[in-house]
């Protein structure tokens, strides 16, 4: 269904407020988490639940002039709960979008958040801060300035914690993270 230009199931779309007009912005995805808009370089980002492994982080820059396609129904680096797997496990062999990161096994890939390098607490490099239900930790990629290579990775782990989203207050230097099993809100601050 996400490979069918006519509905608008697997689809990230932009819609007009005004005239409920919309676009798509990009296909072939399986289920949306959490979405984040960096202006500067134009570009949407996206996590994803894969089926069983394959969560995955998607780079959708915006100056293209096809609707890129992410593969689901086709790829994935997950496999079914049951039965056979038929998913094609490169994208790009098979003429989709490779994920930016993917996890295997699946960490319950929640939000996604985008720091630049003069935003950036913990360093030098940009980096995205991806939350996760299942392995309760915020996954920090530290990635060169135009989010195009990941340079590093780390992970703060909250034991038993899901994490549903994470947001950074600019104003404060600090992140807001909901925890779900409390249920609270936790503030972290890193001191550098």
């Amino acid at each position: 269904v996400s490979q069918d230009k006519n509905s608008l199931l697997g689809k990230i779309i932009a819609i007009d407020k005004e005239n409920s007009n919309f676009n798509l912005i990009s296909i072939g995805h399986r289920n949306p988490q959490g979405l984040f808009y960096e202006k500067s370089i134009d570009l949407i980002m996206n996590t994803e639940h894969g089926p069983k492994g394959g969560d995955e982080v998607n780079l959708n820059f915006q100056n293209k002039t096809l609707i890129p396609n992410y593969g689901w129904d086709i790829a994935s680096y997950g496999s079914p709960y049951s039965g056979i797997d038929n998913f094609k496990k490169s994208h790009k062999e098979f003429g989709f979008i490779e994920p930016f990161k993917n996890y295997t096994p699946s960490i319950g890939i929640s939000e996604i958040v985008n720091l630049t390098k003069d935003q950036n607490p913990t360093g030098s490099n940009n980096a995205l801060y991806v939350s996760s239900l299942r392995a309760g930790s915020i996954y920090i990629i530290e990635t060169d300035k135009d989010i195009k290579k990941i340079l590093n990775e780390d992970r703060l782990f909250f034991k038993e914690q899901r994490i549903r989203d994470i947001e950074f207050d600019r104003e404060n230097n600090v992140f807001l993270v909901l925890f779900e099993f409390t249920p609270s809100i936790g503030v972290i601050k890193f001191l550098g």
